[in-house]
Order: structure tokens, then sequence, then C-alpha cells
């Protein structure tokens, strides 16, 4: 069986530029930076881009690495490219097919908390940890430039006006000079980081010491066009990606935050990080919004000095859906390019993979369903005439719309029955006559879309019906998160190429595709490993078991799953249930919950705790 690439993230499985570029959907961009880019605030002040595991986040930031955009002005004839090259321009890192940012991606998950374990005052600390930053992403855009072909002897640095006193800091302007500097500093702090005991305060070299802040300095910088087919130089605006800043210690995350909002900084900042690093009352602000407060420092207020880029479901959640099905799917069909087994057989979309035709229950269990039926009625004193009133609605309101089989149409009329009876109960007045005196209210349930879906899912239940088949179903289990949507589809796209290796058709029926959804989601859970986990799976159980039995009520009140919190309690949890706060915070970090805030219902507002 060949490797199957939905398995593992595009970020880990592909190391060349143009094999990422082939299976990255352009949707995101678009959506989450496309604003931010076109007016400017992705590149004029620090950016905090949040997310869950698996968001995407460090995908975005490889597309705006300069390798990646120098591959993709080569080769933007590519097949799927041209959407990438329009997305990048949208945002200004692309204008007048030249690159207009020089971005590196700085991991921060290797060795820049070890700072934190030094006994050092912690400004001191903080100076150490923020130098040898701006030095590695200095180096790391002279290497991104080499790997262009663009030599450091060849790049110049335009400083700001009122720096022109501190140049000598950083190496000067020339490109050369400045790569040696940040050079010979990162080797002098790493040697005291890696020494077996840290040298006193007063033992530090003087290079480590020293003042270095080149992000102060440097306003932009100068490149040959040459590369890019350009005969003039090229302004390109330096950006510096700090990705997986959740490691850091929080206060040390705290302080490299405070170093990138500063106004005074040209080069442009990103800190990427996922909620588990936050306070729990700014992780829940954060992701019940995408432009929540963040904590002010003196002179700094959030709106102006930052931008909070949230990549996760906010605002109208249809919307949101369709949006997400769309990436889902065209991220989807690009991978199914990179499998030869599929693609040369002509299966690039994988939603013809996915059999979605009706599907009906067993003989028997059709007759026991005929059977309960007739109960049902005579049980709740139904009349034949109020039941024909039934079959005649389901015939008149789905015959058009869709091929209704006859299982689906009893159990509508077995939702509606039950219905009639509840609102039945409700309408009738208390009386001194006898109930058989008693005139039959009239009573109104319609074969509604609501009744539709509540027999789907009691057949589910009640008689092993499929209920989840089809790529729609697969993109909104994955709860707007591109890796889960990864996972769940792997397990289909291996048995899709399991038929197709033992020449059978590849179309997987929609039986098999629920076995194997329902087994990877239970695989998924088990697996959860992170603060707080076991509270969390107790938790979510609880809450599906809760939500399954409202769902099964007869009369298909409503297909649940979420739990609501008043929106005025729910801003206070962090004060009031600390401890549940700090869960339920990583609960939304590892994508086990999402929040929806301001849920209108029954004249209150609420936060719903979604499955």
């Amino acid at each position: 069986m060949e490797n199957n690439p939905f398995q593992r993230r595009a970020t880990e499985l592909l190391r060349d530029d143009e094999a990422f570029l082939a299976v990255v959907s352009p949707e995101p961009v678009t959506h989450f930076l496309g604003t931010p880019g076109q007016n400017g605030r992705l590149y004029d002040r620090l950016v905090l881009i949040r997310g869950t595991p698996g968001s995407g986040k460090t995908t975005l930031a490889r597309l705006f690495e300069f390798p990646t955009l120098c591959t993709l002005l080569r080769n933007q004839s590519f097949a799927g490219q041209k959407e990438i090259h329009a997305a990048l321009t949208t945002c200004r890192a692309i204008e007048n097919e030249r690159p207009r940012i020089l971005a590196c991606r700085l991991p921060l998950e290797t060795d820049y908390r070890d700072f934190w374990e030094f006994g050092y005052k912690e400004e001191l600390k903080s100076n150490l940890m923020t130098a040898l930053l701006q030095a590695r992403a200095v180096l790391g855009w002279f290497r991104h430039l080499r790997a262009a072909g663009i030599s450091a002897q060849h790049v110049r640095l335009a400083t700001r006006p009122e720096a022109q006193g501190l140049l000598e800091t950083i190496g000067g302007i020339e490109g050369e000079s400045v790569r040696e500097r940040a050079a010979r500093l990162e080797n002098a702090i790493y040697n005291v980081m890696t020494a077996l005991v840290a040298p006193p305060e007063s033992q530090l070299p003087a290079e480590v010491t020293a003042p270095y802040r080149p992000f102060d300095i440097i306003d932009h910088i100068q490149i040959p066009g040459a590369a890019f087919g350009i005969a003039d130089l090229i302004d390109v605006v330096p950006l510096a990606i700090f990705d997986d800043a959740h490691v850091l210690h929080p206060a040390q995350f705290q302080a490299l935050k405070r170093f990138l909002v500063r106004r005074e900084p040209r080069v442009a900042r990103w800190m990427i990080a996922r909620f588990d690093v936050l306070l729990p009352e700014e992780a829940l602000a954060a992701a019940i919004s995408d432009s929540s407060d963040a904590p002010e420092y003196p002179g700094v207020t959030a709106d102006r000095e930052t931008t909070e880029i949230l990549l996760q479901s906010s605002g109208n959640r249809r919307a949101e859906r369709t949006r997400f099905r769309s990436m889902a799917k065209d991220m989807a069909n690009r991978y199914l390019r990179r499998m030869p087994l599929l693609y040369e057989r002509g299966h690039t979309n994988l939603g013809n993979l996915l059999g979605d035709t009706d599907v009906t229950i067993t003989p028997g269990r059709l007759k026991d369903l005929k059977e309960k039926l007739d109960a049902t009625q005579k049980k709740l004193k139904l009349s034949a005439a109020i039941r024909k009133s039934f079959e005649d609605q389901i015939l008149a309101a789905w015959k058009k719309a869709m091929p209704l089989s006859e299982d689906l149409a009893l159990r509508m009329l077995f939702v509606m029955m039950h219905r009639y009876d509840v609102r039945r109960k409700r309408s009738k007045s208390p009386t001194l006559f006898d109930e058989q005196e008693q005139t039959e209210p009239e009573v109104e349930v319609a074969a509604n879309a609501e009744v539709h879906e509540a027999a789907l899912f009691q057949l589910l239940h009640d008689c092993d019906r499929p209920y989840y088949y089809g790529i729609d179903d697969v993109c909104d289990a994955s709860s707007e998160n591109a890796e889960q949507f990864l996972q769940l589809a792997a397990v289909l796209v291996d048995a899709i190429a399991a038929q197709l290796a033992r020449a059978k058709p590849p179309t997987l029926a929609p039986a098999t595709q629920q076995k194997l959804l329902r087994e990877r989601a239970a695989e998924v859970i088990k697996a959860w490993n992170f603060p707080h986990d076991t509270f969390v799976r107790r938790l979510v159980s609880e809450m599906a078991k809760r939500c399954l039995a409202k769902s099964l009520e007869p009369n298909g009140p409503v297909i649940a799953n979420a739990f609501g919190i008043l929106q005025s309690e729910f801003d206070k949890l962090a004060t009031t249930h600390p401890e549940f706060a700090r869960a339920l915070q990583f609960a939304v970090a590892y994508n086990a919950v999402t929040l929806v805030p301001h849920y209108s219902c029954q004249k209150d507002e609420w936060c719903l705790l979604e499955l």
C-alpha cells in the first residue's frame, strides 16, 4: 500500500516548496489574513495568531516564508498555484510580481525555555532571549536570501534616520557585516546557554551583554532584483515569525510579547501560539472573540499595537461551515493528486468516492418499525384520519425534494405522532367533563426539516441505519479544523485505496464510511494527552450522554450537541470557578469543545459549550 499523505500534516511531510504549494489551499489565507494584509496591519505591528492544534498555524507561516514566495513566483503557472499567488497578492506579501516581505520562521520549541532555568534576574534573561531571537532572525533572513541566489555582499540595510548612531551595534548596513555580527552574537549566547554551569552575571562575555537591537534599527532591506528578472533593487519588509510560542514559560511569553508589541520596530513580527500559555480568562476571551482585548502594558493599547487573528470559527456559523467545506474539499483533492494509485485512474475528487446514495434498513427491522408505528398510534389514541393527514404531508413535502425511502417516511410519521401528542396535551385546558366528551384540539405538526433530521438520527440508534457519510459530513465532523479533517479522511482514503488494489469499485458504501469514521473518532479521543485530559474526557462523555438522551426523545425536539452557560456567568468563570475554567481552556485548545458565545435563547444570552 502506498503512503497516504492524509496521515501526516503537509508541513511535516513535504520538504520541498513545490510539493508543499501543491497541497496548500488558498482559502484560509484569504479568509484569515486577507483584510489585515490589505490594510497593512500584518506588517506594521505585532500580529498574534492563535488556534487549536491542526488549525493551520505553521502552514500559514511557512507559506509566507521567503523561499516559498520565490518558488511560487517561479512556478505560478503550475496547477493550483495561481490561486495561492492571488491569495498572497491579496495579503500584499507579493506586489508587482516581486516579493514584498522577507520572512523567516523561528520555532520556539527548541532551547529558548532554557533561559528561564538560569539564576539571573528576569530582565537579563529577557534581554538574552530577545537578543538571541533577533540574531537568529537576521541569520534566517540571510540564509533565505542565499538560498534564492542572493549573496549577503549584495544586500544593504535601510535604517531609521534616528538610529544612525547605533549602526555599529548591529554591524553597520552592509549585508555581510550585519550577518557576521549576528553570527558572533548567536555563538556567544549559545555558549552561555549550553555551559554546564551558567557563569555569574559579572563573568558574562561583553559580546553577550552589549546592546543588540536590529529590530529597532532596521527599516527595510534592499536586495538585487536580478533573481526575479528585475534590473532595479527591491525593497522588502523583514518579517520574523515566532512559531510555537506556547512552549515558552508564561512569564517568558509575556516578556517576549512586551518586547515585540512596542511601536518603534519597523520589522514585521508575528507570534503564533495555542491557548496553553495564556491565563484562563485570556484564553476563553480569545476563544469567543477574534478581537478580544489583550492585557495592556504602559502606553500600549490592544487595538493600536496588535492585530489578533483567531484560526477557528467565529461569527456566522453557517457561513463558517460553508467556508470550511470549500477549503477541506480543495485540500483533499490536492492530496489525492499525490497518490498515483488514485490519480492515475482519474480519482481526484474525494466527494465522488464517498457514496452518498440513500440507504435503508433491513426488511426485518422495517417490519418491526411498522409494528412499532401501529402500536404508537394505538397508545397515543390517534385516529386514522390524523395518521393519514401526516402521511399526506410527508409525501407532499419530500417527494419532490428527494427520494424518500419507506423506512425514513415511517420514522418521520413516528416523530410527528409524538409531536402531535405533546402539543395536544399542552393545548388542552382543565375540564370537569370526561376526556371522551372533549373535542379534539386543533394541533398543527409540519413535516419539516427538523422532523426529517430527527427521524434520520433515531434510525441510526434504533435501526443502525447509516447517518455519518458523504464528504459534507466528514467536513462538518472536523469542527473547522484542518488536521482533524485529515485524520478522519485518512481512514476513508486508505479503504478506497485498498478496494482499488483488490480490483474492486473504489466508492465506499455509507455503512463502511460510518463504521470507519466512528472508529477513528474513538481513537482520537482515546489518544488525548494534554493537561486536564482526564477531566475533559469525563466532561465531553457526560455532555454526549445527556445530549444523546435529549436527541432520542420520541418527538425529536432537537438534535442536541451543546450545553449552555449564561453569558454573564461565563464571563466571570475564571474568577468563580478557576479550576473548571482552566480545564475548559485546554478543552478548547485541543479541539475537544468549541465555544459559541452570545447565543440567544428564551430571552437570555448564552455561551454554548459545543461538542
